[in-house]
C-alpha cells in the first residue's frame, strides 16, 4: 500500500457541504488527483453515494470519520463501510477499539489510528494531558503498530519521530499541509508538503489550500512538484 509516484501521495480533502460541490471539484481536478478524502461534513450530506461514485470512477477513497465508541459499535459500523469502496478509514487511538477494528476488517478498509489532531496547540495539549504532543504521538503510533493498523494520522512535524520509533511498517498520512507563508487558519501544527514527505510521510492530505486557491489545478501541480522534489532528496 506504499505509494510510489508523487501524484499518488496527494489526497485531496473534499471538505465541501454538498454532493454537487464535490462532483464539480472531482470533474475539475479528477485528471490530476487519484485519491480523495471524505470527512464528516460531506458524508453527512451524501452518505455513501459520493463514496460509491468515486469508487466507480476508479478513484481511491479515504473515509475520515474518526470513529470512537465501544468496540462492538465500531465493528458494526465498519462492517457496513466494508461493503463500499473505501481504502482507508480512521479510528481514534484506543487499544481495544483499534484491535477490534483491525480484526473485523482484515485490511479492507485499512485502519488508520488518529494520533493528535493538527488543530491542537502543543502548549494547550501538554497543559491538558500532562504529556507533550510528541510523546503521545509516539505512544499512539506504537499502539497502532502493535494492533496491526495500516497506519496513522499524524502531523508531518512528527513523521520522523514515528519513523525512528516504529520503523517503515506504518503508513503515515499527514494533514495540516500549508504552502510556505500561507494562512494557518484553524490548524496549529502546519508543515509544507515538501517537509512532510521528507520527514517520512507517505501521504499528505490537502484541502483548503487547493479548494480555495485562485487556480486549483495550478495548486495541485505545485504540490505534486514539492512531493517529487522531497522524494528525490530523501
Amino acid at each position: 500500500m506504499k505509494p510510489t509516484l508523487p501524484e499518488e501521495r496527494l489526497i485531496l480533502a473534499l471538505d465541501v457541504p454538498t454532493r454537487e460541490d464535490a462532483l464539480n471539484i472531482i470533474a475539475q481536478l479528477g485528471g490530476h488527483i487519484k485519491f480523495f478524502k471524505i470527512g464528516l461534513q460531506l458524508f453527512m450530506a451524501s452518505h455513501f453515494e459520493i463514496v460509491d461514485y468515486l469508487g466507480d470512477q476508479g478513484f481511491k477513497v479515504f473515509l475520515d470519520l474518526k470513529l470512537y465508541d465501544i468496540p462492538n459499535t465500531v465493528v458494526q459500523a465498519l462492517s457496513i463501510m466494508s461493503k463500499h469502496p473505501v481504502t482507508f478509514t480512521t479510528l481514534h487511538a484506543e487499544r481495544s477499539i483499534l484491535k477490534a477494528g483491525v480484526e473485523a476488517t482484515q485490511g479492507k478498509p485499512g485502519i488508520l489510528a488518529v494520533t493528535v489532531l493538527t488543530s491542537m496547540d502543543p502548549m494547550d495539549f501538554e497543559a491538558e494531558y500532562g504529556k507533550s504532543v510528541e510523546r503521545v504521538v509516539i505512544e499512539r503510533a506504537q499502539m497502532a503498530r502493535d494492533t496491526g493498523c495500516a497506519g496513522v494520522i499524524a502531523s508531518g512535524k512528527e513523521a520522523s519521530l514515528i519513523r525512528n520509533h516504529c520503523g517503515e511498517e506504518l503508513l503515515i498520512i499527514s494533514p495540516g499541509i500549508r504552502p510556505q507563508g500561507a494562512d494557518k487558519q484553524d490548524q496549529k501544527r502546519v508543515i509544507t508538503a515538501f517537509d512532510a514527505i521528507r520527514n517520512g510521510a507517505d501521504y499528505i492530505v490537502v484541502g483548503r489550500p487547493i479548494l480555495k486557491a485562485a487556480d486549483p489545478k495550478k495548486a495541485v501541480v505545485e504540490i505534486i512538484r514539492e512531493i517529487e522534489k522531497a522524494m528525490r532528496e530523501k
